[in-house]
């Protein structure tokens, strides 16, 4: 292993939480070769700079903080980052302790207000896909549609 390529790999990840595919896609720009990639990535986890858990935990609450997420899109992306099905259920448990169906509401009701047609049902359709695109789920979306006049 070489210490140059750990070094950077070490300010990489200590600048943010990343995932093992991230990884893999840097060592790949630094012309590592697959074979040698496993050593790289035993060194940053045994050194705590890389921890899956950790990682898929602070993307659910971040994308659900700070971007309005739902659980359809979250858990979309950590499989898009190849999280393992096991780390992404446990970090999903993250919602519970969050205002998940305030922020849906709100988001509704924003959209709502949002959208300039005369036409009720035009405009809960247009709420009902915003909302779906946001990846929350469409039993929860169309319980709280409904109660819009």
């Amino acid at each position: 292993m070489k210490s140059e390529i750990l070094q950077k790999l070490a300010r990489y990840c200590a600048y943010q939480e990343r995932c093992v595919w991230e990884i893999q896609v840097k060592l790949e720009s630094f012309s590592v070769l697959p074979e040698e990639q496993a050593a790289y990535l035993d060194w940053l986890e045994d050194n705590n700079y890389l921890n899956q858990e950790r990682f898929a935990k602070l993307f659910v609450r971040s994308k659900f903080n700070q971007k309005s997420w739902g659980r359809n899109k979250i858990k979309f992306e950590l499989t898009r980052l190849q999280i393992k099905d096991t780390l992404i259920q446990s970090a999903l448990e993250e919602l519970k302790e969050l205002p998940y169906e305030a922020t849906l509401e709100s988001i509704l009701i924003d959209k709502f207000n949002q959208v300039k047609d005369v036409n009720d049902w035009t405009k809960k359709q247009k709420c009902y896909q915003y909302a779906m695109r946001k990846g929350f789920e469409s039993d929860l979306i169309s319980l709280y549609i409904q109660q819009f006049r």
